[in-house]
């Protein structure tokens, strides 16, 4: 087992990388998990079909799992996702095997805690491996620093900062490790940092940091890429057979040190990889498609496009650096306290259930006016199976509401003390014998609401490169 020295501690300034040596002509990277509740046997899969996989990438952080790692951490429970020694201990043994290198974001508020699993899964497997951490460090009036860990969470430290692919890269030049560990990175810079360090790449090479950057955001949702969350029946574009679904490979990506990119899913898998989920996946979360902003590069994916070379491979090409090819600033993410969530769900059915619903509501409302005045402006009300999408109140009557057999009341408030949230909760409750009829399946609950507010903080990257 070895331990990384955890006051070998670096600014952030990216500087171009000396002589930059070109290990391979290609690498091959697999995204194996594109979200926090992803499932780790489909990961595992994908490195027992793709042999030639150099590094796999668990992407399992947003910023919503952020904010319940902080909110677990604060109450006691791990800063980093939990699942990760269920992660580890299904693919470490073949991926230390295969030399394959896993980088993961689960180390959220905590990396260094998740260092400490990570390693103990392996010595409980019987394998030796190095755990390396790139993370964001917390410096104190004396200019000593130290990784986030829960003394600083506690003390109101837990700013994170979208970090790039400059930490991971200099993990790898380091160490070599078998698994790098991050705080929160962006999602792209997870796939963008061995590309840089396989393929020789600098920091001032914009052409291929976008066409990296291209991959890693076609890769960082997993199965978006090649099927899932895309099957719509009807839609003859997006019409998937239900086994089809069954069966949906991860994706992974082949590239070249020339940025030459190709996407692909494993023979013989279910799901789809086509120009469609390329293109659907592309403009996910992208903003301005002219002015991506990345903390490595500001990318222009305007003339991107997706040449089909099998049903089980793509070829990217087009990304290319924006005019303002740096971004000046990153991007920050700080805790706020938004009081206490407290929310109620019932189910009507049959004749008029839209009308009993409403006067459920017209109930709760009227309830906790009269227990809390005032708080019916931060409640919103709406009906899963008629307007739960637009999460709006019932207000109006309508005729069609006599079609509907069966829908259920859901209704959130937002409060400032924890007693209204849990008054909230048993008004709700008091609908099974003060309601309308035929209610039923009651469910309710209350939290601390803590949401993380974007900040465009003081740029902690150089101008220019050193």
């Amino acid at each position: 087992m070895e331990y990384q020295d955890r006051n070998d501690i670096h600014n952030c300034v990216i500087k171009l990388r000396k002589n930059p040596e070109r290990r391979r002509e290609k690498v091959y990277i697999g995204c194996g998990a594109g979200f926090g509740g992803d499932r780790p046997s489909a990961a595992l899969k994908l490195l027992e079909r793709v042999k030639e996989l150099n590094y796999l990438v668990l992407e399992c952080l947003a910023e919503r799992t952020l904010a319940d790692r902080f909110q677990i951490m604060i109450s006691g429970g791990d800063g980093f996702d939990s699942r990760i020694s269920d992660w580890m201990s299904l693919l470490l043994p073949l991926a230390v095997e295969r030399r394959t290198c896993i980088i993961t974001n689960m180390g959220a508020m905590d990396p260094v805690g998740a260092q400490d699993s990570v390693l103990e899964v392996a010595s409980n497997l019987g394998l030796s491996i190095s755990v390396a951490v790139a993370c964001e460090v917390s410096f104190n009036k004396s200019g000593s620093g130290s990784p986030p860990r829960e003394s600083n969470i506690m003390e109101g430290k837990a700013i994170s900062t979208y970090l790039g692919a400059a930490p991971i890269v200099e993990c790898l030049e380091r160490y070599q490790p078998n698994v790098i560990i991050t705080s929160r990175v962006a999602d792209a810079a997870l796939f963008l940092a061995p590309m840089v360090y396989e393929l020789g790449w600098n920091w001032d090479d914009l052409k291929e940091l976008a066409q990296g950057s291209l991959a890693g955001h076609l890769l960082e949702c997993g199965c978006q890429l090649t099927g899932g969350y895309f099957m719509h029946p009807g839609d003859k574009y997006r019409d998937l057979s239900f086994s089809s679904l069954l069966d949906v490979s991860l994706p992974y990506a082949e590239v070249s040190f020339d940025g030459q990119v190709c996407v692909a899913k494993t023979k013989g898998s279910g799901g789809v990889l086509n120009f469609n989920t390329c293109a659907q996946q592309l403009l996910y979360e992208i903003g301005d498609p002219g002015a991506y902003i990345t903390p490595d590069v500001v990318i222009d994916f305007q003339d991107v496009s997706f040449h089909p070379l099998s049903s089980c491979r793509v070829l990217c090409s087009g990304a290319k650096p924006s005019l303002d090819s740096r971004p000046d600033r990153l991007l920050r993410l700080v805790p706020k306290d938004f009081g206490w969530k407290g929310w109620g769900e019932i189910s009507y059915g049959g004749c008029e259930c839209v009308t009993r619903a409403k006067a459920a509501e017209y109930l709760v409302r009227s309830w906790m006016e009269e227990v809390c005045p005032g708080a019916n402006c931060n409640i919103v009300s709406y009906v899963i199976g008629l307007d739960s999408l637009k999460a709006t109140r019932i207000i109006d009557g309508n005729s069609s509401w006599t079609t509907f057999e069966d829908i259920r009341l859901r209704m959130d408030g937002l409060f400032e003390l924890e007693e209204h949230a849990v008054l909230f909760t048993r008004e709700f409750t008091a609908l099974y014998t003060n309601g309308p009829a035929g209610g039923g399946g009651i469910s309710t609950g209350y939290k601390k609401e803590i949401i993380l507010k974007k900040q465009w903080d003081v740029k902690m990257f150089s101008g220019g490169l050193e």
